[in-house]
């Protein structure tokens, strides 16, 4: 319920990104930075996590998959860690918002408007959360107006989860990523052939007003990647 030492809630974009791609911040919202050492004493270093403002519907990378990487396929989002800033491993156009009408043709019909108008109100959502936080020092669902929802007293966790292991959800399809299972625990596996550890996990409408029901981190600590992926119930 409170960051103390090792979570940085609502950090700066330019403290996430690199500065060359300090611009990722139109298309993911920072929630929280963990000092990985938290996770692993052997590790050093920040690790984010972040939400994409798309998808509107499906997945995010549903429609782009000509922009796709080895760790940017539909629901999963990866990057190099950079002196603990992110450097995306792929093109921008993964995004659907980062492309033109000729390099992604509309689905169906409003396909942009939609997404234009839904990334609209994720900002405005995510700011009023934001600067609420920053005043308050409490996380809370609220509504459009800033007025924290359900009549809630005690907020909502910063993480939901943090170090253990990922158990199974709708995120683990192995038809989107490369993964690997062990009863009910199940991790992914970066193109070189190495396990990605579980850092943590929170719903992505604890920090503005809508997002996956689950957001997961994952660190490789040979490489240095990290990558996401998105629960959606």
């Amino acid at each position: 319920m409170t960051a103390g030492t090792g979570l940085r809630v609502y950090p700066e974009p330019a403290d996430v990104f690199v500065a060359d791609q300090v611009e990722l911040a139109r298309h993911l919202h920072p929630l929280i930075s963990i000092d990985l050492a938290r996770v692993d004493p052997a590790w050093r270093g920040w690790i984010h996590l972040v939400s994409p403002l798309e998808p509107a519907e499906g997945y995010l990378g549903d429609h782009t998959r000509d922009f796709h990487s080895a760790l940017q396929t539909p629901n999963w989002l990866g990057f190099a860690l950079e002196d603990d800033r992110y450097r995306l491993l792929g093109d921008v156009r993964y995004f659907a918002r980062a492309t033109t009408p000729e390099e992604v043709p509309e689905p169906w019909a409003g396909f942009r408007a939609a997404l234009d108008e839904h990334c609209e109100v994720q900002e405005r959502s995510y700011r009023t959360h934001r600067d609420a936080f920053r005043r308050e020092g409490r996380l809370f669902m609220r509504d459009d107006d800033g007025a924290p929802l359900y009549g809630a007293t005690d907020g909502v966790a910063l993480l939901d989860q943090l170090g253990g292991y990922a158990d199974q959800g709708n995120w683990a399809d192995p038809d989107l990523f490369r993964l690997e299972f062990d009863g009910d625990r199940v991790w992914p596996v970066s193109p070189a052939g190495n396990p990605f550890r579980f850092v943590a996990a929170v719903p992505g409408w604890h920090y503005r007003r809508s997002g996956a029901d689950w957001i997961l981190l994952f660190f490789e600590p040979v490489e240095r990647l990290a990558l996401l992926t998105f629960d959606w119930s």
